[in-house]
């Protein structure tokens, strides 16, 4: 039997043209009703729909000629439908011979039940195949475009209202024009041209059931006047900007500063916008990407539980006070904690550094050095300040995840707090001093006397004969120096005096070497200043496994290269046995008595750095059968630097991905109480007493003070004529 496809459409609008109703309109079902039927012979019962439960688009109904057919919407009274679900059907004013009667006009509801409302067929202009085949189709329009299209139609669906107006809004911002909004709804977007002589304008409706907004009616040509067109855009607000510039911010970085944002917006657009509309849009787009500060305290608890299951092993503790707001933070990842304990050399160098966000506080840091002298990280914590109660807190909890590590070395600057608090909380710990700061402090106390590169020598040195021959060179300079590297104590930066194994580690530049990793990631909320330091430790573990692996010597890198070193000096040394175990060794000064079976040497380099000195290689060399690396210490070896990196270090997901139990979701943590201090917040390091800044030194002339980029003495006309430098002159 031959049936006729009549498309029910939804979500538009009857438009009268020439004494006809053509339907614009957005969504549409369809059903199928015999080809006889006529206005009198409607069925009773509803029709059955020509595709259950599915919206078709206008495009989908089928023709087996190609023709144009044409329906006229009739109100039936008696329906079984409220009037609120009126349905109209398609209409076109191709078909001559048509007269309309009766038209109903204006938007219909959408019903997903699978029944449909009766309606009337009125006219068609042929008969249609009854095969179900989409082999052809009829073009229906369901948006009017009138004037040029342009890339606005190339995306007619949005998914939801904002997105459209935010598209808008760029739109404007690119062509330079501006609109205001006609009709705004939940259903419906209608905006016009500010200029009321100007045809253009779009609407848009809502689609269907759901949230997505499509075009329906889009007249793209302006004819506004150049008058109307502003220097600062209407709809430049800082959050349009802000969601623009989101991309930016996805990392640590903050460098993109509000003139940045100027600048780029005004080559553009070519629109200028000022600096506190540029500064909020920063503002806006840093709190859409990382959040609130507030807002990170929250979520502390379940970023530490997420960080216990995805790392086993891992120590996270977090204190607050009476009111729960925050006090301090400790973490330190399951990996890393079995590596140092098993691989890694037991000298932890510990520092603080201010952090930049709103709450400010400091950063504590201890930090050690694998087998191939590179960063290994221990531990991290956050609190107030550098004080007895942060420090104190900060390092017992570093006991509880280390335990207690045998020959352990603690190393900081000479801050009162930490070496008080090292010997409470680590009491069998030796603790030094960082050289580079005790050079500082001489330096800021002594400003008439350099003798900073004589204090390094004499730090440095292994045996007590040549350490007392620096300090009678510093007497003769100024024996105020010396009285205050005694008060300071020998035995806490000198080598030679120390008890205890630093392995050549004087100072805590490794600690600080972690600050200026962290240089911007310091200014974030807590929660992805911690997710940053996870993903540099991820990032160094997997690049630094793969390194360890991949090395085929049996000491890392750096620890076969030392050697190398030493042995080349070592050429030219006699050895004398006195016995099997024992050898002299003539090097020109003091020489070597070495013990292979002790790993010993007189000058002390031997069993202080647990590796071999250039006497010991010597007698490796005149005792074929020694092997040298028989005399390393196994922190230096290729297995225990993988074994130091063996452990994967995981990210702890998207919060939404996040499964928590709900008594730690109860658990709420608010900001510390904090009263921020005046004027701009701290962004630089401030000095430490008695550092300078570093001249810069230019590669062209010698000189300090500049770069060679922007060096300005003339070029030497020939290779043999010297540079003449300011200083010369």
């Amino acid at each position: 039997m031959t049936s006729v496809r009549v498309p029910i459409m939804f979500c538009g609008e009857w438009i009268e043209q020439n004494g006809h109703y053509r339907f614009n309109g957005t969504e549409a079902r369809g059903i199928m009703v015999p080809r006889s039927t006529t206005p009198d012979s409607c069925p009773e019962e509803p029709v059955e729909p020509y595709v259950e439960g599915e919206c078709l688009s206008p495009n989908n109904f089928v023709a087996e000629d190609q023709s144009i057919f044409e329906f006229v919407p009739k109100t039936q009274p008696n329906d079984r439908r409220s009037n609120e679900e009126n349905v109209n059907v398609i209409v076109h004013d191709d078909v001559d011979g048509i007269t309309v009667s009766d038209p109903t006009l204006g938007n219909v509801a959408h019903s997903n039940n699978r029944y449909m409302p009766r309606v009337n067929l009125f006219a068609c202009s042929s008969s249609f195949d009854t095969d179900n085949s989409h082999s052809n189709t009829i073009n229906l329009p369901s948006t009017e475009v009138v004037g040029d299209s342009d890339w606005l139609m190339g995306k007619k669906l949005f998914s939801s209202k904002e997105e459209l107006q935010q598209v808008l809004f760029m739109e404007a911002l690119r062509k330079n024009f501006e609109f205001k909004t006609f009709k705004s709804g939940k259903n419906i977007l209608v905006v016009k041209c500010v200029d009321n002589t100007c045809k253009w304008r779009l609407r848009a409706m809502k689609f269907g059931s759901l949230n997505m907004f499509k075009i329906t009616k889009y007249y793209s040509v302006h004819s506004c006047a150049l008058d109307v067109r502003k220097r600062d855009h209407r709809h430049a607000s800082f959050k349009l900007i802000g969601h623009k510039i989101c991309h930016k911010f996805d990392g640590a970085s903050s460098s993109y500063r509000p003139g940045d944002i100027r600048e780029d917006f005004q080559k553009q657009f070519g629109f200028e916008i000022s600096y506190h509309k540029a500064w909020k849009a920063r503002e806006y787009a840093m709190e859409k990407v990382r959040g609130t500060p507030e807002d990170s305290f929250k979520l502390l608890p379940l970023y530490m539980e997420m960080l216990k299951k995805k790392n086993s092993g891992t120590c996270t503790f977090l204190e607050v006070d009476n009111a729960n707001n925050f006090k301090y933070f400790f973490m330190a990842i399951g990996g890393c904690i079995h590596g140092f304990i098993s691989s890694i050399r037991p000298v932890i160098a510990i520092d603080g550094t201010f952090l930049k966000g709103k709450f400010k506080g400091t950063l504590f840091i201890a930090t050690a050095l694998d087998g191939n002298n590179q960063l290994y990280h221990v531990a991290f914590g956050v609190g107030d300040s550098e004080n007895d109660a942060s420090w104190g807190w900060f390092l017992m909890k570093l006991k509880v995840a280390i335990g207690e590590v045998p020959n352990l070395v603690f190393i900081s600057d000479k801050h009162p707090s930490i070496q008080k608090n090292v010997n409470i909380a680590f009491p069998n710990a030796a603790y030094g001093i960082c050289t580079h700061h005790l050079k500082q402090n001489l330096r800021a106390k002594f400003k008439e006397i350099e003798v900073g590169a004589i204090v390094e020598l004499a730090a440095k040195a292994y045996r007590p004969q040549h350490f007392n021959y620096f300090m009678n060179e510093i007497q003769k300079v100024d024996e105020r120096v010396v009285k205050y590297l005694q008060d300071a104590g020998y035995e806490k930066w000198a080598h030679s005096h120390f008890d205890g194994l630093r392995y050549s580690i004087m100072t805590t530049n490794i600690a600080e070497s972690m600050n200026y990793v962290l240089k911007n990631p310091r200014q974030l909320p807590i929660h992805k200043l911690l997710a940053s330091i996870i993903d540099k430790l991820r990032e160094w573990f997997c690049d630094r496994r793969e390194e360890a692996v991949n090395c085929h010597t049996r000491l890392t890198k750096w620890a076969e290269k030392e050697l190398l070193t030493k042995s080349e000096n070592s050429r030219t040394y006699k050895v004398v046995p006195l016995n099997m175990n024992e050898f002299i060794v003539k090097d020109g000064d003091l020489n070597g008595h070495v013990n292979i079976l002790d790993k010993t040497c007189n000058c002390r380099e031997f069993q202080l750095d647990q590796l071999p000195c250039e006497h010991a290689l010597a007698v490796c060399r005149y005792r074929e059968t020694l092997s040298v690396y028989d005399m390393c210490s196994r922190y230096y070896s290729s297995e225990a630097w993988v074994t130091a990196y063996a452990e994967t270090i995981y990210h702890v997901g998207t919060e939404e991905e996040w499964e928590v139990s709900e008594e730690v979701q109860s658990n709420e943590v608010l900001h510390p109480v904090e009263k921020r201090k005046k004027g701009r917040p701290q962004q630089i390091r401030i000095p430490s007493q008695g550092e300078e800044k570093l001249r810069r030194k230019c590669g062209r002339c010698g000189s300090r003070g500049h770069n060679r980029l922007t060096c300005s003495l003339p070029m030497p006309l020939s290779s043999n004529e010297p540079v003449v430098r300011p200083n010369e002159t």
